[in-house]
């Protein structure tokens, strides 16, 4: 289902002013309230999202979608990954958290336990197409306040990081398993997409999106590998 926003986006200068502004109070903020942050003994803990939880099968995963969402059974594609062999369930959600921009959920399950492993949250391109950056950088905004405040450990938490040319981890971090909550901010000028002549580069020439992601395990993923010696 393709969902298209009416309001203007923002030109690509401004986009860059305002992911400048973004990190700029971000940084503020994380100096003004590093001695007030308040931790439980045992941490956070990244189980899934919202009532999907990892290990799930995929009927679970499905009737968790369904409950948290309201949606129906055809609102639900699934979804394979020939190169990693895995499954996924994914839905567009109009409004994830008020005043937010739609979204899509991905949940992602396992090529040999068939369970749950990884949840995606996307927004803007390619699940609108005009998406107002100014509304992804809010999100974004919202998003890092919440993760900060529930008080992950620092020497495992990472913010505001410039990752390589139009990425950026806006709020990185593992709970005490090593499972992980992953936050970027993405801004991608569009292959062969140049200004003729005197022309500029219009909004549509970049990729602007913003992707959540709860993953179970970064290091031995449970996806499809050729085994060592094989070829």
């Amino acid at each position: 289902m393709r969902i298209v926003r009416t309001p203007p986006v923002l030109a690509a200068a401004a986009l860059v002013a305002l992911i400048g502004a973004f990190f700029i109070n971000a940084a503020a903020e994380g100096s003004a309230r590093e001695g007030n942050a308040v931790r439980e003994t045992a941490g956070p803990q990244v189980e899934g999202f919202r009532s999907a939880r990892f290990g799930m099968s995929m009927s679970e995963t499905l009737k968790a979608m369904r409950r948290d969402f309201r949606l129906r059974r055809e609102d639900i594609l699934e979804r394979p990954n020939k190169e990693d062999r895995t499954s996924s369930l994914v839905a567009t959600v109009t409004e994830i958290f008020p005043d937010s921009e739609p979204a899509q959920v991905v949940y992602i399950h396992g090529y040999k336990r068939k369970k749950l492993i990884q949840v995606n949250i996307l927004w803007g391109s390619p699940v609108t197409d005009e998406p107002d950056p100014q509304a992804l950088v809010t999100t974004a905004n919202v998003l890092r306040k919440y993760f900060r405040q529930l008080g992950f450990e620092a020497g495992k938490t990472v913010m505001n990081t410039r990752v390589d040319d139009g990425a950026f981890i806006v709020f990185r971090a593992t709970d005490e398993r090593g499972r992980m909550v992953l936050l970027q901010l993405i801004s991608r000028k569009v292959p062969g997409a140049e200004g003729k002549g005197e022309e500029k580069p219009g909004p549509k020439d970049r990729v602007v999106s913003l992707w959540l992601s709860y993953i179970e395990d970064t290091g031995n993923p449970d996806i499809f590998r050729i085994e060592k010696g094989k070829f």
